[in-house]
């Protein structure tokens, strides 16, 4: 088969025909040129005009043929439509203004999802700089074509990007388990340009919104969307659980430097794990603890007993449960237990909330573990906009743009 042959079939050329492929310094470069007498597609409407002039001569870069890159020039036609206007034709294998063939975008964008931009652009002889444009481009033709009409429960964590207390804002669709919007930051202002670029018509249709007691967040979803049920994530709740059970313990073995320096050493997970996931070793050594006088022990106890709220069903019984655990825990004289059952009891209505709809960010926090993994085999991304291109790109499930042929 020609050159000429399978350009024809993989570009789709209706209107166009090959004048020549001539083998330069660069690769293959591919002359293209209008076929006489057409009416060309207007760009916006894709109805056939007349043609009234033509531009100057563009440069596309195609899939490399066996190693060897690609180039397709054109000189592109204006058409004069009735209903549009003067226009540019409808360039089957391109996209607005991008110097990147579409069958190019679709190859580099499907494998960036499964490998690192640095890799993609070795395999395929192209820059890093061509791979970063074609995600690009992948990732606006996505969001301009993704369905955003039944997007009710919503998601909110951070992310950590960098060290340095460099956080990304990421706003999940707990539905279809998907990345919505991502941006630098974890303020308020932060989360308000995601609710301004989501729009009021678009907010109106969330029923829950599940995120941390973070109080830029609590304000921000409370403003914008305050006909959404705020639910607090039920393991975030825990987690702050478990730092004050740890705080508990760390007071105590201070105390008991001087004379039982050994009585709590190396006992941190015991307190912390589950008792089914608990070794048998692990499980004698606290069964020996629990029979002595310890403070970690009644905040261990505390944790225990607050495990069952969510095996509550109905809202009056888990709040009459809630109660008297808050009365155990400010009577359980450990200011660590003592603040977090203040903390639940100044945010009491979101906890609740969950039992009018259970949500959590469990599929949050599996995303996060993505988005880090995605983060590490980069190598990092040196500016928020490209890590937000790549998180979106691998873990928003956009559509990628059609072309007529699959390249594998």
């Amino acid at each position: 088969m020609l050159v000429e042959s399978i350009v024809r079939k993989t570009l789709g050329l209706k209107d166009q025909r090959v004048v020549k492929v001539v083998q330069g310094d660069d690769g293959l470069r591919v002359h293209l040129a209008t076929k006489e007498g057409r009416r060309l597609p207007c760009s916006k409407c894709q109805h056939r005009r007349p043609v009234r002039d033509q531009l100057d001569e563009r440069e596309w870069r195609h899939v490399p043929l066996w190693g060897i890159a690609v180039v397709l020039l054109y000189a592109p036609s204006r058409v004069d439509c009735a209903t549009c206007g003067v226009h540019v034709e409808a360039i089957p294998w391109s996209a607005g203004k991008s110097p990147i063939a579409v069958p190019l975008v679709i190859l580099l964008a499907t494998w960036t999802r499964l490998l690192a931009w640095e890799v993609v652009a070795g395999l395929f002889g192209v820059s890093w700089s061509t791979v970063r444009a074609a995600v690009q481009r992948a990732v606006e033709y996505g969001l301009g074509h993704r369905e955003d009409g039944k997007v009710y429960y919503l998601g909110i964590d951070e992310i950590s990007r960098r060290r340095g207390h460099i956080y990304h804002t990421q706003v999940y669709d707990l539905g279809a388990k998907r990345l919505l919007w991502s941006g630098e930051g974890r303020k308020e202002e932060t989360l308000r340009r995601f609710f301004d670029e989501w729009g009021a018509e678009k907010t109106a249709r969330i029923r829950g919104i599940c995120c941390d007691m973070w109080a830029p967040y609590i304000d921000v979803v409370k403003e914008k969307a305050p006909n959404a049920v705020l639910v607090f994530d039920k393991f975030h709740i825990v987690r702050h659980l478990l730092d004050a059970v740890s705080d508990v313990r760390r007071q105590e073995a201070r105390e008991l430097a001087k004379t039982n320096p050994d009585l709590l050493k190396d006992t941190r997970y015991l307190f912390l794990k589950n008792p089914w996931n608990l070794t048998d070793p692990q499980r004698r050594r606290l069964g020996f603890l629990e029979k002595l006088n310890l403070k970690v022990n009644r905040a261990y106890i505390l944790k225990e007993v607050i495990s069952g709220l969510w095996v509550y069903r109905v809202k009056g019984w888990a709040k009459r449960f809630l109660d008297r655990w808050f009365w155990w825990a400010t009577h359980s004289r450990l200011k660590p237990m003592r603040d977090f059952a203040w903390m639940l009891r100044r945010h009491q209505e979101g906890v609740l909330a969950w039992f009018k709809i259970p949500l959590d960010n469990g599929a949050t926090e599996a995303m996060n573990n993505n988005a880090k993994a995605i983060a590490h085999r980069a190598h990092g991304y040196r500016t928020p906009k490209t890590f937000t291109l790549s998180l979106l790109h691998c873990l928003g499930k956009l559509p990628l743009p059609q072309a007529l042929h699959r390249f594998s």
